[in-house]
C-alpha cells in the first residue's frame, strides 16, 4: 500500500495529502509546481483516511485558531 504525506504548499499555504513518493506537486489550489522538500511537511501516514483527517484538523485549526 502507497503512503501518503501531508504537506502546506509554500505559494498559497493550502494544506493537502498526496502520494509520499512524489518530489513535486501541482498545487491544487493555486496550480504551481512546487518542491515537496521545500514545503511544511505534517506527516506520513500509511492510511489515506487518517491523513485526511489531519488536512481537515489542520484547515479548521488555520481557519478558526
Amino acid at each position: 500500500m502507497s503512503k501518503i504525506r501531508v504537506a502546506k504548499c509554500p505559494n498559497c499555504g493550502e494544506i493537502q495529502a498526496f502520494y509520499a513518493h512524489y518530489k513535486t506537486r501541482m498545487c491544487s489550489r493555486c496550480g504551481k509546481k512546487f518542491n515537496v522538500a521545500n514545503s511544511v511537511q505534517y506527516g506520513i501516514f500509511d492510511n489515506a483516511y487518517i491523513a485526511s483527517e489531519l488536512v481537515k484538523k489542520l484547515k479548521m485549526k488555520e481557519k478558526y485558531g
